[in-house]
């Protein structure tokens, strides 16, 4: 298929994401808060929180349920509609990235851990379809996107790709920077998609708790997602923050985003 000419990512991103919420320390609104600032110059778009229609799309009423009385739901459904934002801008042509929080890869139909409340992917996917049908997920966050796996399985028209997530092999401790980057690559191969979302978490990085990835390698994996995009779904992407949770998360973000656009 042709290459199609890049075009400037856009930045899905609400200062209600900076609110506080009860979660681990470790999940601070600084997350997103210190990214936004780095990325002073891009466009901005502000998202509107996803409404239960879109959350029952996923997810099933026990557990919607269990997050409203948990006093979650505003920042939950808040983070889903940053998600839907970015992925209706992938289908109309703008690649976009939601800078959004809490993360949702690991959240099934029915619990959820890690941080986690609402799948924002499968919640995204889920709203775009049927303008793009065929999807390519590919998660670089440290831990394997069990909520995004569970929810899809066995819909032939998504295929999910974790590149050397943490797993009961242990094959992570053999990994390198160049195999991680050819498994992203890889990713495109046997499948015809019509847009490519990532589940963009950055805890791999060197000096977070996968100690592998320099803040340039998340340019390289941005610059493959996005010829991969060019060359299979006339550029249609997205991404998603997931996990990250070094003081550097912004300058990996801004490194993948150079790569992304």
């Amino acid at each position: 298929m042709a290459r199609h000419q890049s075009k400037p990512v856009k930045i899905v991103y609400s200062r209600e994401m900076e609110k506080r919420y009860p979660t681990n320390p470790v999940e601070n609104p600084d997350r997103v808060s210190l990214p936004a600032e780095m990325l002073e110059g891009l466009e901005f778009i502000e998202p509107i929180p996803a409404d239960l229609e879109d959350i029952a799309r996923v997810h099933g009423p026990e557990h919607i349920g269990r997050v409203k009385t948990s006093g979650l739901y505003d920042a939950a459904v808040l983070a889903a509609g940053g998600a839907i934002c970015a992925a209706e801008q992938a289908v109309g042509g703008d690649p976009a990235f939601a800078l959004i929080r809490p993360p949702g890869h690991h959240a099934s139909s029915n619990r959820a851990w890690g941080m986690c409340f609402f799948n924002n992917m499968a919640i995204a996917v889920q709203k775009i379809r049927p303008k793009a049908e065929r999807v390519l997920i590919i998660d670089i966050d440290l831990h394997f996107g069990d909520g995004t796996v569970s929810i899809f399985r066995g819909d032939r028209n998504v295929k999910i790709v974790n590149p050397w997530s943490v797993d009961e092999n242990f094959e992570y401790l053999n990994m390198d920077q160049s195999r991680y980057l050819a498994q992203v690559k890889e990713a495109f191969l046997g499948f015809d998609c019509d847009i490519v979302g990532v589940s963009a978490g950055f805890d791999t990085y060197l000096e977070d708790w996968g100690g592998l990835l320099k803040r340039e390698d998340y340019r390289e994996i941005g610059k493959a997602i996005r010829e991969g995009s060019e060359e299979e779904c006339m550029g249609r992407r997205f991404a998603l923050l997931e996990g990250g949770y070094h003081p550097d998360l912004g300058w990996c973000i801004k490194s993948f985003i150079e790569g992304f656009r």
